[in-house]
């Protein structure tokens, strides 16, 4: 649907991939983009920090490009077409060829079009950002130029205060990708090998049409994480959007091997980085309904949807106390259903109707705000705001957030302690405003909170310098002669989005699996220490941004739901975090650490981890993995373990495998890696582990907490358990013996508890899918929510305290 966007040629194609087995080179040259059709654009993902930035690069090489702030085009070349061969697409899909007018003898000349030079027979499609370039000041002008440039379906939409188009500005377009060339799709052709063809393909000119810049950087190399905050640094100096990292992989993936990270790309921008969008306290003066918006909720009763957002335009005199509050409308924000409850339960603002206002004057008539409040707030609300950078919107002369939302409410202060709109365009201009001479002490001031940025406040490669080492066990087998060292960063990775700490004192039905586990998770009870003190509480401050260093505001306690973050200077120095040795053992009170690699917003994430350590690797061979649903990889002949396709030298440890003489158990032996945490102690050795469809998707849970305890492998069909070729022991550790033995496979299901429709549905799958034990006994599945990831690595890594709690009972959903 993506490359044709036809149901009757998608159909088609399954029908013809299923009759016979395609490679996925076959498959990318059959599937070919046809011209006029626009072809979707890859999956996006966004990078928090440069170790974030690495752990999901997984050592591959990766093309570093400026990310150009401007519309996106996507060009489709029709040469048949001889009197108009271009077209445009925008993102949204809509045919923007005639409101891009201006860009296209920019386009006719970059690929010689109608010369006896042009590298084109027949057509191509591209892929390019269009700007605004200034002859007169030799650079791309901001974002919001462009509108007096491009009209909308023929009319020029909210350039109403904008200045005429200059003689010296013109469009520019800014090619980064070629999807087809003549008769060749290029989908399945290699990022740097694509780059090269656009390369040989395009005639530049400066100011007119140009490639993205962009360098080459391995992320398996040590140097990766320097060159990358570098290159970062650099970008954030100059005031540009931010970085866009692709890997050399085809622009999708045809293959019908899953693979994680696999055909993306990485946009770093600096709003990303936690606490780096902060922008500050703001005035609520008003809020509306919508009956449409009103139906995204599930909560009943709700009075307003849509809140706006004023910037007092005369603070001093009201102060005094001899002009009534004027606000200016900057934004209109929604939002989240969280904050929501809180405005209907907590806040009391004394609305009364718009009409009926006579305490505080509202300036519109600069804004490009065309609702207006259905309730004016006689005692306006605060809101403590973020925003990704500034922008002149519509129909407006000043700066406004651009793409707001709201982090926080505060109960306890006043309007009066708001920003001003005199501050907001001060914040705007520094963070917009390019310095005439690079600034290197402001190049390190970046480079040092990217530092920071990392999680624990330890550079990702500082932790690598540091790493200890270990031995590893010795391969049975031939292939243990090919074993060579290698380091691995085993550091924890993005944090997830908040969510509410779920009770573990509610009583839930036992099953077979969580009376066997729930001794080995079970903690004696600390009276000092309880599970309840430990989410209260956290001993790590945010980083903050340079652009907001000396920006002073009041802090006051507001509870659990104004509670403010406690903020690091420029200057402030990052104290290594102590690596702990885990084997089995809890670490003493370890303070927990704030993950900042989570979601933009100001919620704390707990249970953090890093270690790192050097390991010898063994070169191992496939074990006849079960069907699609497993992790796939080639054959080779070197005996009898397994390989592991995104076993990387940055992450490759041991893996137990099971003796050939061995007959107590017949079958097939379950092998996981070792755990980072607890090598072969893991509770987690002989689990056989089924995942719901919404969190086999979720690289948080399949790649980052399955990933540390060794687990590459899990299933998302449950008739795969019923099947003969399926996995009936595994290597369990033995306390009493203090060795590894032979156990039977336990298996279990983690599910997102808070979709209640789906996960019964899926439930119910696990039922029919009719597992029996060998005696012919049914066989029973424990069902548990997957935030039980989280505590058992907290548990096994020493960041979590969690005594007294029984982990499977607490994260217990169903048994099926």
């Amino acid at each position: 649907m993506k490359v044709r966007d036809d149901f009757t040629t998608a159909t088609t194609f399954l029908r013809q991939i299923n009759q016979s087995s395609y490679d996925q080179t076959t498959i990318a040259g059959i599937l070919k983009p046809s011209i006029g059709t626009k072809v979707g654009r890859q999956t996006w993902l966004k990078g928090r920090s440069i170790k974030h930035c690495l752990d999901m690069g997984k050592s591959r090489d990766m093309s570093c490009e400026q990310k150009i702030d401007g519309e996106y085009c996507q060009i489709h070349i029709d040469l048949r077409k001889r009197h108009s061969p271009i077209q445009i697409f925008s993102k949204s899909g809509k045919d923007s060829t005639e409101d891009r007018n201006g860009l296209h003898q920019a386009i006719r000349d970059s690929l010689k079009l109608g010369t006896t030079d042009c590298r084109l027979k027949t057509g191509c499609i591209l892929e390019g950002e269009m700007v605004v370039y200034s002859a007169k000041d030799n650079k791309i002008l901001p974002f919001h130029k462009i509108r007096k440039h491009v009209s909308r379906s023929g009319s020029f939409i909210g350039a109403h205060y904008d200045s005429q188009p200059h003689d010296y500005e013109h469009l520019m377009i800014v090619y980064f990708d070629i999807l087809l060339m003549d008769d060749e799709s290029l989908l399945g052709v290699k990022q740097f090998e694509r780059f090269k063809r656009l390369n040989d393909l395009i005639t530049c000119r400066k100011g007119y049409a140009e490639l993205v810049p962009r360098e080459i950087i391995s992320f398996g190399r040590p140097s990766a994480a320097l060159r990358l905050r570098e290159a970062f640094a650099e970008c954030i100096v100059a005031r540009s959007e931010g970085l866009v990292l692709k890997p050399n992989e085809p622009y999708f993936n045809f293959s019908t091997a899953q693979k994680s990270f696999s055909c993306f790309n990485i946009k770093l921008k600096k709003e990303y980085v936690q606490g780096w969008g902060d922008v500050g306290d703001f005035a609520v003066i008003g809020a509306s309904y919508d009956a449409a918006k009103v139906k995204e909720y599930k909560r009943p009763n709700i009075k307003w949807t849509h809140f706006f957002i004023g910037c007092l335009d005369n603070k001093d005199k009201v102060r005094t106390r001899t002009e009534k509050p004027r606000f200016i409308v900057t934004n209109v924000v929604e939002l989240s259903e969280a904050l929501l409850s809180i405005v209907m339960t907590q806040c009391f603002p004394s609305p009364v109707p718009f009409d009926s206002n006579q305490s505080i004057t509202l300036d519109f008539k600069l804004g490009r705000i065309d609702k207006r409040p259905t309730d004016i707030f006689l005692e306006p609300l605060v809101f403590d705001m973020r925003c990704f950078s500034f922008v002149k919107a519509p129909n407006t002369t000043f700066w406004s957030m651009r793409f707001p939302s709201v982090s926080k409410i505060h109960h306890d202060r006043s309007y009066l302690d708001t920003i001003s709109f005199t501050e907001l365009q001060e914040l705007a201009l520094n963070a917009t405003g390019i310095p005439e001479l690079e600034d290197s002490q402001e190049m390190r001031k970046w480079i040092s909170a990217l530092e920071r940025a990392d999680p624990g406040g330890i550079a990702v490669d500082i932790i690598t310098q540091q790493s200890h080492t270990f031995r590893p066990r010795v391969l049975p087998g031939p292939s243990r002669n090919e074993s060579h060292q290698r380091e691995k960063d085993q550091s924890t990775p993005t944090a997830r989005p908040h969510e509410d700490s779920r009770s573990c004192e509610q009583p839930q039905p036992s099953c077979p699996d969580a009376v066997e586990i729930g001794k080995e998770l079970q903690i004696p009870l600390n009276p000092s220490a309880t599970e309840s003190d430990e989410i209260c509480t956290s001993n790590h401050a945010s980083q903050k941004s340079p652009m907001h260093m000396g920006r002073k505001r009041r802090h006051a306690s507001d509870g659990a739901v104004t509670t403010k973050r406690p903020r690091l200077s420029a200057n402030a120095s990052s104290q290594p975090s102590q690596l702990t040795d885990n084997s089995g053992e809890l670490a003493p009170n370890t303070p927990k650490k704030r993950q900042p690699l989570g979601q933009i917003d100001a919620n704390p994430s707990f249970g953090y981890h890093t270690t790192s350590t050097k390991a010898e690797v063994s070169k191992v061979a496939y074990s006849d993995y079960l069907g699609a649903q497993r992790v796939k990889s080639p054959t080779d002949n070197h005996g009898p373990a397994v390989y592991y396709p995104e076993l990387s030298s940055a992450n490759a440890i041991s893996i137990i495998t099971p003796s050939p003489q061995d007959k107590r158990f017949p079958g097939r032996c379950l092998a996981h890696r070792k755990c980072s945490f607890v090598d072969e102690k893991c509770v987690l050795a002989n689990r056989s582990i089924l995942l719901s469809p919404c969190i086999s998707q979720y690289a948080w849970v399949t790649e980052n907490l399955l990933g540390d305890h060794g687990i590459d492998t899990f299933l998302t069909d449950p008739k795969i358990w019923s099947q003969e070729s399926a996995h009936s022991f595994a290597y369990k550790w033995d306390a009493s013996l203090g060795k590894t033995r032979k156990s039977r496979v336990r298996k279990i299901c983690l599910v997102e508890s808070k979709r209640a429709e789906a996960t019964s549905s899926f439930v119910e799958s696990i039922g029919k899918a009719g597992l029996t034990k060998k005696n012919g006994e049914r066989e029973w599945v424990g069902v548990y929510d997957w935030r039980i990831l989280e505590d058992i690595s907290g548990l096994e890594s020493g960041t979590n305290k969690l005594e007294g709690i029984d982990l499977w009972r607490k994260h217990y959903v169903a048994i099926a």
